[in-house]
């Protein structure tokens, strides 16, 4: 013989083994009440009744009756339909078809498939002994320890302790529903998995939104991408992809990230932001803004981070804004080191070298604090320092000074100023023409200045006043500027756009 020939001996006998091996095992008659021949359906053909049992390998099928085809290695099987595979799955219901050569079985009504983890109930499964796939439609029940899903279509792939579910997928576990359209599932981690459209509703109202992600049944940990969000009766958290512990109540997002608080009307946009609900926390960085909407205008705020504190049985919020503070409104705008707002109380409160503009106005002080109702501004305090100035012309400002000071506002409009110590004014003159005649300059420790149309209307002079009117060209401009004055109109934002600028 030669080596040609040993070859084809060789791959003869492994394709010879080959085919051997792969051969299925035929159905074994294990115990039957009666057995009875039926040439309506072949020659072949087995009628087995009252406590029929069959084994294929390591497999044993139970029934009430069944039809037996030895020409094909299959069976129908009926009534009490068992199936038992090693000491890992235990599966029945009311009807079987089965092929032994495919290993093969599809079972019809009151389906109950069990392993050492979960439950699982049908009215329609097919069944692969060799993969040790299921699969249903139709409608089916998951049991696992605390959770209960429910889906039209379901996997299970018992190797790999895998569930595929698809169409109205209902996962159940103490605390919280979930709901999506496609979701696998392990039951050995308790991990689920989703696609398409998920909402993850707790019993205290509050849901997850997403399109993608997971979630672990036992730490309560999970993650969720596309268009992910979390919302609660007041806030909702968002961001490109979200995790979320759900036994903290703490989620953190990366990148677009945006909180939405309804009831106080702010959202804070940024890079990367957490939520922390047991201690009403927040927090948010990164190429931020943040919106406080009124009735007729928005205000817009640029910052470095903003910190959010919630008092969730007072129902009330702090909000701190740091560093290099930048503020926008039609009719208002800041800047500042840092910003706090109190909802409590409507007020914002401006540290560390604050400036804002209303119309004409410049305001200064030691820290700036700010009453602002859903409608307008309402009331303005200067604390030390406290310094209004407004450009007469290219040369000339008005200037109003004190140690302390109260502004009040009509629609938005600075109208009446009250100077508390240390008052100071210079205010220019014109005739009808609108031509300058002269200069009023008055010292008094406390003052009231009414103000129309952004210009001084009225002066009130209080305790010990010193005025003077000095024509127009007697003092120049110069000698006219109170101490500590400074007029800073390069840092004022000209439009929302312009927040992101450093001062």
């Amino acid at each position: 013989m030669n080596k040609f020939q040993v070859l084809i001996v060789f791959l003869y006998c492994i394709s010879f083994q080959s085919v051997t091996a792969q051969s299925p095992t035929k159905i074994e008659l294990v115990h039957a009440n009666t057995l009875e021949g039926d040439d309506n359906f072949g020659k072949d053909v087995r009628r087995l009744i009252g406590d029929v049992a069959f084994k294929q390998e390591n497999t044993y099928m139970y029934c009430d009756s069944a039809y037996l085809y030895a020409s094909t290695n299959s069976l129908d099987a009926y009534g009490h339909v068992r199936i038992v595979q090693g000491d890992t799955i235990n599966l029945t219901g009311e009807v079987l078809k089965y092929n032994g050569n495919s290993r093969q079985a599809r079972l019809l009504n009151n389906i109950v498939l069990k392993d050492h983890t979960m439950t699982l109930t049908s009215q329609n499964l097919n069944y692969n002994l060799d993969s040790g796939v299921a699969d249903y439609s139709g409608g089916g029940k998951i049991v696992d320890t605390d959770n209960v899903l429910t889906s039209d279509m379901g996997y299970y792939f018992s190797k790999e302790k895998k569930l595929t579910f698809r169409k109205n997928v209902v996962l159940v576990h103490p605390g919280y529903k979930m709901e999506t359209d496609t979701l696998v599932y392990y039951t050995i981690p308790k991990i689920s998995e989703f696609y398409g459209p998920c909402y993850i509703r707790s019993d205290d109202s509050s849901y997850i939104y997403c399109e993608n992600g997971w979630y672990n049944t036992i730490t309560g940990k999970s993650f969720f991408s596309r268009n992910a969000y979390l919302q609660n009766k007041e806030q909702s958290l968002k961001g490109d992809s979200l995790f979320y512990d759900n036994n903290l109540q703490k989620g953190e997002a990366f990148s677009n990230v945006l909180i939405n608080d309804t009831i106080q009307k702010i959202e804070v946009a940024g890079d990367y932001g957490y939520y922390y609900r047991y201690s009403g926390k927040s927090f948010i960085t990164g190429h931020l803004l943040m919106k406080r909407a009124f009735e007729k205008d928005t205000l817009y705020a640029h910052t470095d981070t903003i910190h959010i504190f919630e008092d969730t049985l007072k129902h009330q919020k702090t909000v701190y804004a740091y560093h290099h503070v930048r503020m926008y409104k039609s009719d208002l705008q800041a800047v500042c080191d840092s910003v706090v707002y109190t909802s409590a109380d409507s007020t914002m409160r401006m540290y560390v070298n604050p400036v804002l503009w209303s119309d004409k106005n410049q305001l200064t002080a030691d820290s700036i604090s700010l009453v602002i109702s859903d409608k307008s501004m309402e009331k303005m305090y200067l604390y030390n320092t406290a310094f209004i100035t407004s450009r007469e012309d290219t040369i000339r400002f008005n200037q109003l000074r004190g140690k302390n000071m109260i502004g009040y506002f009509d629609n938005n409009n600075l109208s009446r100023i009250e100077v508390f110590g240390n008052g100071q004014s210079v205010y220019y003159a014109r005739n009808k023409k609108e031509q300058l005649t002269g200069v009023n300059r008055a010292d008094c420790s406390n003052m009231i200045i009414l103000i129309k149309d952004n210009k001084v209307s009225k002066l009130k002079l209080i305790e010990k006043p010193d005025a003077t009117f000095y024509p127009i060209n007697e003092l120049s401009p110069s000698e006219l500027k109170l101490k500590g004055f400074t007029w800073q109109e390069e840092k004022r934002p000209v439009d929302k756009n312009d927040i992101y600028r450093k001062n």
